[in-house]
């Protein structure tokens, strides 16, 4: 998917977005809620689990762990609807300051042959909080599509969690 054609974003509302640059997605998204809530929802496991995973998925809550340290752990598994497939993710913690930034590691994987990091950033902006996502892949292309449509359903999964 080239930069061009993937700023279409089905679920964005005003202000927000999510583009591609290279193998690097850029998500911004707004929330009705303190930056410490959507903190929280990233490093508190019992939340995590009920919002990580796009649509026809879901995060158990036995396979979410997280030690929200930098050198910590994040691991959540997200597991197809009709059992037909699992989808593991294991990170380490670069950077946490509550209730601000947090920033991840993932090692290159049988899922992913390459590494993968993501930088979480919450901003208080006029009493709402703008929630930005930089995920980049560590290899020469990657295809957005499912990324995409995986990080909008999961992320209208977290604003009603949130909200």
């Amino acid at each position: 998917m080239s930069t061009a054609e993937n700023t279409v974003d089905t679920l964005a509302r005003e202000g927000e977005s999510m583009v591609v640059d290279g193998t690097t997605l850029t998500i911004v998204r707004f929330f009705d809620a303190p930056r410490e809530v959507l903190f929280e929802a990233w490093t508190d496991p019992d939340q995590l689990a009920q919002w990580w995973g796009p649509e026809h998925l879901h995060t158990p809550r036995d396979s979410v762990a997280i030690e929200a340290v930098v050198g910590g752990f994040w691991k959540a598994s997200m597991v197809m609807d009709d059992g037909s497939g699992e989808f593991p993710a294991v990170a380490r913690f670069t950077a946490v300051e509550p209730p601000s930034r947090l920033e991840l590691h993932e090692p290159a994987s049988e899922m992913f042959p390459f590494e993968i990091t993501m930088k979480i950033t919450f901003e208080d902006v006029d009493g709402r909080t703008r929630m930005t996502i930089v995920q980049h892949f560590a290899t020469e292309s990657f295809d957005f599509d499912d990324s995409v449509k995986g990080w909008g359903t999961s992320l209208e999964k977290l604003r009603r969690l949130a909200s």
